[in-house]
């Protein structure tokens, strides 16, 4: 069986896929985007906090917290989105290994809400964001990463 290597590149509002590495031309790349609607903090929390009553009987209220954290939220769902891509993709047999360069802050979403299917063809993962290099220098990068990864 030919391997078929993608590699994920993320950022906590950007992905990029790159696909067949291997024949040296490689596809053109899969990107998403975020659709998070909690981009702008300042719409999230431009209306008061709720009011609460005291339990006791001093009949005091106070301002409530937000019960949520929106941008964890909204990285958690497109973490879901991209893990629910490459799955597909693995599914229908397009990829059979996996590498991973992803942000910090949504490096260990990622690896904690990972498909076991996914977690057993992934053969290389960094907690770096690769997502402000340029297409040379990204292709370089990952080609490099790839190599000496291969090598031990």
């Amino acid at each position: 069986m030919q391997e078929k290597t993608w590699v994920l590149m993320t950022n906590v509002v950007r992905a990029l896929i790159l696909r067949g590495l291997e024949d040296g031309a490689s596809e053109d790349p899969i990107e998403l985007v975020s659709k998070a609607k909690s981009t702008h903090l300042r719409e999230i929390f431009s209306d008061k906090a709720g009011r609460s009553f005291a339990s006791d009987a001093s009949g005091r209220r106070s301002a409530m917290e937000p019960g949520s954290d929106p941008v964890l939220c909204d990285m958690h769902d497109f973490a879901h989105e991209i893990l629910a891509t490459l799955d597909g993709h693995l599914r229908a047999g397009r990829l059979t290994r996996l590498a991973i360069f992803a942000a910090p802050k949504i490096f260990g979403i990622l690896r904690q809400e990972m498909p076991a299917s996914l977690g057993k063809i992934v053969i290389l993962e960094r907690g770096l964001n690769l997502m402000n290099l340029s297409g040379a220098e990204l292709h370089d990068a990952v080609i490099g990463a790839l190599r000496v990864e291969c090598q031990s």
